[in-house]
């Protein structure tokens, strides 16, 4: 059975509405900007070391 993988745009809108539903912590817009940049690094280099395999 394959397993299908969904890879979806999140916007720093919802990362402020994450943190604050789930954790209670209000980010400030550079916060949520640093934590989806630092989101997107570990996507990218996950992904490279997965294809290099």
């Amino acid at each position: 059975m394959e397993k299908k993988v969904e890879i979806s745009n999140i916007t720093i809108e919802e990362i402020i509405k994450i943190f604050k539903e789930e954790e209670g912590i209000e980010l400030s817009i550079e916060e949520a900007r640093d934590i989806l940049s630092f989101l997107t690094m570990l996507l990218k280099i996950t992904i490279k070391s997965f294809l290099e395999q």
